[in-house]
């Protein structure tokens, strides 16, 4: 099978795109974010994975600019000289496919995976993996479908056309049910095993209930007639304790009525004293208003000793008179002063000369010494009239202060008076003794009311006529009397016979408690024997019957077990032919791939790991010990050499995602070389981003990279290849000397795109904006 072109449409970025395959080995380049990943992961859905799956990753393939739109891949080949053509739309469960081939058509999407199955050799995308398409770092994963790859490389050996892992695992998971041994899942034998002592014990269980039933029910007859002689017993002992009952209620209704009687009495006597003592009070005021008074009296009689003993420690107004200090008189001697002076002054005048002014000069010392004799009596006169004023003053206070007094005693006494009058005692003692009296008296009716309160409670006394209780419980005591008189033995000793009464009662309730335990056991085990002779007998024959299940299961057992060790022993031998020849295809090369240093490999059968001869140590060494450039190297010769044998007539393509990143460039260039020999029978598919293997590439494909740009928001209005702006202090390099430094020149560049292999379909790209560069052509 060869294909020859691809077209992708809304397959994540690629929103159209052909690509030309040919038969040999095709390089598809281009850098990073350019789609090659998306074209592999194109091919294995277009030629594996089925229109309507609804997986998970589907979500990851969709177009980025239209997430709603269906992704579409239709892919062209050649089959031995036919041409064919495979579109699949991948729309959910809408989607559709079809397949073209000579002259058949199909749009089954089961039946166009199982006739792409046919045609490549691969039943699943998962094998394909594992085989025919590595991915990046996916050299060594082998164990993507082990089961699968078993079958065919016993397919490639024994010539069977059917799986025989599946047959094995499928042999394993019956003999594992047939096994199984836990409480939840047994299996058939266990279950047939459980079921035959269940049933054998169930078969002896109802064979002994057969047996016991009849004397249950026998036991059941005699257990209902001894309680029913018994309830009879209970029916007279429990009337004789009601007779016994009656009696002593009669007797308590005596001895209640005759206390009564004796209550109800000693009221009605106390009602009466009550009633005498409140026709007698020594004072007709009561006793709440005479306390008030009285004690008001009390409060006036204080409050008048406490006046006139204040108005005692008062002096006498006339002692006040006779300490009035008399003022010395200065204005008589204001005169001397001024004679002095008005002398003097005519001295001076008269005399004159020194005499007159001698004569002049003692006059005004006199009289400057007599005016100052003055000024003293005055000073003097000025104290005594103040302290006389002083005196006068506290003189008219205190007057005024008695006078008040003197004025509140009045009124005190007058209220005095008007209480005394109110209360009708001509003194203080006369009513202390009217309120002791009082006070006793009332005191003494109190006493009689709580005594009557205790015998009636806190009914009012004017609640019912304690006569006529009195009256009623003596008729109800004689009432008493006349019932026990008529029970005649029982009546003169209710408790003894209460007592009899209620042993015998309990005594018989005991037997019949027991009667009822045992006629209820009885029923018991008469209802819960339920077996009856029909059910013994089908469970007889279930039991033979899951006898004869069990040794069939067991029988089955054994074939399963024998075919599963057959099919175990053709394995080991297939697998160990199978890994036979592929030591010898993988041999020569490993050998091509590393120039010699590693000739033979050995392959483990049983579990597909690889061990290489190391001549440095003279021994076999497993590949995971050496570097991982060399594990993938070795891996790669075993893909090849399990795609090449598990196909066996068929030719899928082979699909590599750039795998080579691990290698040198020598040994990468020796598996290039090795993959242009094998596409001399598989055609190869080789996706990468490096241009060293175009020379050995019957066909190279470039692809575009991708072109969008984040542009900052201050800049969306200037492209990305837009003026750049040079510093001030840098000169502009391209521009004679002395230019002022700024904006360099823009210099546009012929338009240009990467070389495109025939058959690819690409929009040019504008060519980039070099700056101070000369017009060129790419």
């Amino acid at each position: 099978m060869r294909l020859t072109s691809v077209r992708l449409s809304d397959l994540k970025r690629h929103a159209s795109l052909d690509v030309e395959l040919a038969p040999g080995l095709t390089v598809v380049r281009g850098p990073n974010e350019a789609g090659k990943s998306t074209i592999q992961r194109a091919l294995e859905m277009g030629l594996f994975r089925r229109p309507t799956s609804t997986a998970s990753d589907m979500d990851n393939v969709r177009p980025w600019s239209r997430p709603e739109a269906a992704p579409t891949i239709e892919i062209a080949f050649e089959e031995d000289g036919v041409k064919g053509r495979v579109v699949k739309v991948f729309a959910g469960a809408r989607g559709t496919a079809h397949l073209e081939l000579g002259g058949e058509v199909h749009t089954d999407p089961a039946l166009v995976d199982q006739r792409l199955a046919d045609l490549t050799g691969l039943p699943s995308e998962k094998f394909f993996r594992s085989t025919a398409c590595i991915r990046h770092a996916e050299l060594s994963d082998l164990d993507r479908d082990e089961g699968a790859l078993r079958d065919r490389l016993h397919q490639s050996m024994s010539g069977a056309d059917r799986g025989t892992w599946a047959a094995r695992r499928k042999l394993q998971e019956a003999i594992s049910r047939y096994r199984a041994e836990g409480a939840k899942n047994p299996g058939p034998v266990k279950q047939a095993r459980d079921a035959i002592a269940r049933l054998a014990t169930d078969a002896a269980s109802g064979e002994a209930a057969l047996g016991a039933l009849e004397h249950d029910r026998s036991g059941f007859a005699e257990a209902r007639a001894d309680r029913e002689a018994i309830d009879a017993r209970l029916s007279q002992a429990e009337a004789d304790l009601e007779a016994a009952e009656r009696a002593v209620a009669a007797r308590d209704r005596l001895a209640k009525a005759e206390a009564e009687y004796t209550r109800y009495r000693r009221a009605a006597e106390l009602r009466e004293e009550i009633a005498r003592a409140e026709s007698a009070h020594p004072s007709p005021t009561a006793l709440p208003v005479l306390r008030s008074g009285v004690e008001q009296l009390r409060s006036l009689e204080y409050e008048i000793s406490e006046q006139r003993a204040e108005l005692a420690t008062q002096p006498d107004p006339s002692q006040w008179q006779a300490t009035a200090v008399s003022s010395p008189a200065w204005q008589p001697a204001l005169a001397l002063p001024v004679l002095l002076a008005i002398g003097a002054v005519a001295a001076l005048l008269a005399v004159g000369g020194t005499v007159g002014l001698g004569v002049a000069g003692l006059l005004g010392v006199f009289a400057v010494g007599s005016l100052l004799l003055v000024l003293r009596l005055r000073s003097r006169a000025s104290r005594v009239r103040l302290q006389n004023e002083m005196r006068d003053t506290e003189i008219a206070r205190r007057l005024r202060g008695r006078s008040d007094l003197e004025e509140r005693l009045r009124i005190v006494e007058r209220d005095r008076d008007t209480q005394l009058a109110a209360l009708g005692m001509a003194e203080l003692s006369a009513a202390e003794t009217l309120l002791a009296a009082e006070t006793e008296h009332v005191a003494s009716i109190e006493r009689l009311r709580a005594e009557y309160r205790g015998l009636l409670g806190d009914a009012p006394e004017e609640w019912e006529d304690v006569g006529q209780l009195r009256d009623r419980m003596a008729a109800t005591a004689d009432e008493a009397r006349h019932v026990l008189a008529g029970m005649g033995p029982v009546g003169i000793d209710p408790d003894g016979h209460r007592q009899r009464a209620d042993a015998a009662v309990r005594s018989v309730r005991a037997e019949h408690g027991h009667a009822i335990v045992a006629e209820a056991a009885a029923r018991a085990r008469v209802e819960a024997n339920t077996v009856d002779a029909e059910e013994v007998a089908a469970t007889i024959e279930q039991l033979d019957a899951t006898r004869a299940s069990l040794v069939s299961h067991e029988r089955r057992l054994r074939i399963y077990e024998s075919a599963l060790g057959a099919l175990d022993s053709a394995e080991q031998a297939t697998m160990k032919k199978a890994a036979r020849f592929l030591e010898q295809r993988m041999g020569a090369d490993v050998s091509a791939i590393t120039d010699g240093r590693y000739r033979r490999v050995r392959v483990d059968e049983n579990e597909l790991r690889f061990s290489v001869y190391s001549a440095e140590r003279g021994d076999w060494v497993d590949v995971t010990t050496l570097s991982q450039g060399t594990i993938d190297q070795i891996y790669l010769a075993a893909r090849l050499g399990l795609v090449r044998q598990v196909t066996q007539d068929r030719r899928p393509p082979l699909v590599f995602d750039d795998p080579f990143v691990t290698f040198d460039d020598d040994r990468a260039r020796r598996a290039v070389e090795l993959l242009k020999r094998i596409a001399h029978d598989h055609q190869v598919i080789y996706l990468t981003c490096s241009d060293r293997y175009d020379d050995v590439a019957d066909k190279v494909v470039a692809l575009p990279g991708p072109e969008a740009r984040d542009v900052p928001e201050e800049s969306v209005d200037t492209p990305i290849n837009g003026p750049w702006v040079v510093p001030p202090s840098l000169p502009a390099p391209g521009l004679p000397p002395g230019s002022p430094p700024g904006r360099l020149p823009r210099v546009p560049v012929a338009a240009s795109s990467a070389p495109t292999a025939p058959g690819v379909k690409s929009a040019p790209t504008e060519a980039p904006t070099l700056w101070g560069a000369e017009p060129t052509t790419s």
